[in-house]
């Protein structure tokens, strides 16, 4: 991120802040609040603003931006209109609930939008399965749907406190490092600082709030966009990798679509429809195991960690189609785990979680929520 934007840094900070603190009350006044329903893993009703305390500060800043004349935000519109109007939708959904089918409308017009103006998406397999390049109409057609995807993906994950936002947050780092460049950086920092206050409320008792949809499918479009730019083939962020590009790219994101697309499989295989909610997601499978929000968050987000940095250190020596089959080994072990030995498991990730967070836990609701 270019040095000039470090000064805007403290201000964003202070508004985030102020917005997460001043929007718990209009949550309540205009009916954003999340009720608790038989799906739901909290008991009380909770104001859904996180996702517009960070997004309203972010997007004013994009504007303020391009007036600036910054060149990254202005050629990058298509990113910028897009999320704009997913915000708005999501938003709209908090308030009003709105139906499936005109969501996924928008969602399928905003991802059309975006990868035919800004020209991202995915052209190459990269040799992986034997395939290359493939021609223009499939990659827009499978970018797409792959967006679209994505959009629903980290708005299904966002079930417990900070599992959407912690995933997400790493998710964002590496794509910023393994791309570089200032518009990847500067996303990572505000978005990545807008999540890191949120969280803190999230986990707060008394200052509660959650992101809601206007978060979620946010920063949804805001993962699938950085996919499709990491596997254009035009943009060259994939000449230093060791690892099939496709491959890291689904590793990056493979909290949300790996449990989402297990979902789907269970539901299908059930004769129900993949869009049924139930509580058949990991997060939940986890809580009615007995772990907390804070342990079932902290404990999948350790193990993304676990699972990138195993990849990072055997894809030099690995084929990409073996490293592939490891993954899914290593998904199918910690699930039978999981499974089997809940209770030990439990017991352990409390006691290690409690030793590392709890301390900063007690700062921040000391300090700032409160």
């Amino acid at each position: 991120m270019s040095s000039a934007l470090y000064p805007l840094v403290p201000p964003f900070v202070a508004v985030v802040l102020l917005l997460s603190r001043l929007l718990i009350d209009f949550g309540y006044r205009f009916g954003l609040v999340d009720q608790p329903n038989e799906r739901s893993s909290h008991s009380a009703i909770v104001p859904r603003v996180g996702g517009i305390s960070i997004f309203i500060p972010y997007l004013l800043l994009g504007l303020g931006l391009f007036v600036a004349k910054y060149e990254f935000v202005q050629t990058n519109l298509p990113y910028w209109v897009g999320l704009l109007s997913i915000v708005v939708l999501g938003t709209a959904d908090d308030r009003l609930d709105l139906g499936s089918k005109f969501k996924f409308f928008v969602q399928f017009g905003v991802a059309v939008y975006y990868v035919i103006f800004s020209g991202n998406y995915v052209d190459s397999l990269y040799g992986l399965f034997g395939i290359g390049a493939i021609p223009s109409w499939l990659g827009i057609s499978l970018s797409v749907i792959t967006v679209v995807y994505l959009i629903n993906a980290v708005n299904l994950i966002d079930g417990v406190d900070g599992l959407a936002a912690g995933t997400s947050l790493l998710s964002m780092y590496l794509f910023s490092v393994l791309m570089g460049g200032t518009e990847h950086f500067f996303t990572f920092a505000f978005v990545g600082i807008g999540l890191v206050i949120f969280m803190g409320f999230n986990f707060s008792r008394k200052k509660k709030i959650f992101m809601g949809d206007a978060g979620s499918l946010g920063l949804g479009f805001i993962l699938a966009t950085m996919v499709m730019e990491f596997l254009h083939s035009g943009n060259g962020h994939i000449s230093s990798l060791n690892l099939n590009p496709v491959v890291v790219g689904v590793l990056i994101l493979g909290y949300p679509i790996a449990d989402t697309l297990r979902v789907f499989v269970i539901r299908l295989s059930m004769g129900r429809s993949p869009f049924n909610a139930d509580r058949r997601h990991m997060h939940h499978v986890l809580l009615d195991k007995g772990f907390s929000h804070f342990g079932t968050s902290t404990f999948i987000m350790t193990w993304v960690g676990i699972i990138v940095l195993l990849n990072k250190t055997l894809a030099p020596v690995l084929d990409s189609h073996l490293m592939i089959f490891i993954n899914l080994g290593v998904i199918l072990l910690i699930h039978l785990f999981v499974r089997h030995r809940s209770v030990q498991l439990r017991i352990f990730w409390r006691s290690f979680s409690r030793s590392i967070f709890n301390p900063v836990k007690s700062l921040w609701n000391k300090y700032v929520a409160n």
